[in-house]
């Protein structure tokens, strides 16, 4: 048996495999972490099979449905298989409920509840799909944020799970957890700063982290105003924001709480020390 740790948008992931295929993918602090990894397991972060992961994870995480899993050998028992199975067949973007599952597998929520819970290959197996009665987010041994965090990233507006509908796919992003250890390289950019005391030019909402003329590639977690270099005209097409004008993003704004009308689902309430 070998393991090894890599850093992710959710946290630190341990990966563990037998040497030719993947056995076990647990997000940090999960229930049932590391659940039947060998204590004698070797560290071999060059392993081929972690690297074929890593890059799977890659590619998912910068907002790509990848079409080919890395080869997985879960343990579990005969129900647990069948479960597990189930729920390679939920397309990314798709989610099912307990019931349903229950419904095609002969059993009950509950059981596939338990075989859901105790999958030993999160996101790869996409346990994360599975939704309680009405949409809600319930039953993720990695937590409930992590659950809506992939979920959002693969394009489900959790805000109304209901209705499951598909929205614009965010790409790239972090849990504010995720980025207090990530090692970057000196090349790579770092993740955006936190909310200052600045007012976003198409907003107002104080959410840039530097003066206006200062601001670069920075997006406005209010309105999701978004430009490379902010322009002090009001009436310059942003490429970023699909042609619009900061005037033109600002009337949207006022009418629709975001600049973009398939970004709507991703804006948040400005912060009480983000108010004017």
């Amino acid at each position: 048996m070998f393991f090894t740790d890599i850093p992710s948008p959710v946290g630190s992931v341990r990966l563990a495999s037998d040497g030719t295929a993947l056995t076990g993918l647990w997000l940090e602090n999960q229930k049932y972490f590391a659940a039947g990894l060998d204590p004698e397991a070797q560290k071999a972060p060059a392993l081929p099979i972690f690297r074929k992961a890593a890059l799977w994870l890659d590619d998912y995480f910068a907002g790509n449905c990848p079409p080919a899993l890395p080869p997985l050998s879960p343990a579990g028992s005969a129900f647990q298989q069948a479960v597990w199975r189930q729920l390679l067949e939920i397309p990314c973007g798709q989610t099912r409920t307990y019931g349903a599952l229950a419904a095609a597998l002969g059993s009950s929520p509950r059981a596939v509840g338990n075989a859901v819970s105790h999958n030993p290959i999160s996101i790869l197996i996409p346990c994360h799909r599975v939704l309680g009665a009405g949409g809600s987010l319930t039953g993720y041994a990695g937590g409930v944020e992590k659950k809506r965090f992939l979920l959002t990233l693969e394009g489900v507006n959790t805000a109304r799970s209901s209705t499951l509908e598909r929205e614009k796919r965010p790409g790239f992003q972090y849990l504010p957890e995720a980025r207090k250890n990530l090692p970057f390289a000196p090349d790579e950019p770092l993740p955006p700063p936190e909310p200052g005391k600045f007012p976003c030019p198409c907003c107002g909402y104080k959410t840039l982290p530097v003066p206006e003329k200062d601001a670069v590639a920075y997006i406005c977690p209010v309105c999701l105003w978004e430009n490379d270099v902010f322009d002090p005209g009001e009436d310059q097409p942003s490429d970023e924001n699909h042609g619009m004008t900061l005037r033109q993003g600002r009337e949207t704004f006022r009418r629709l709480g975001a600049v973009r009308k398939d970004l709507v689902g991703y804006v948040r309430r400005p912060l009480p020390e983000e108010i004017p």
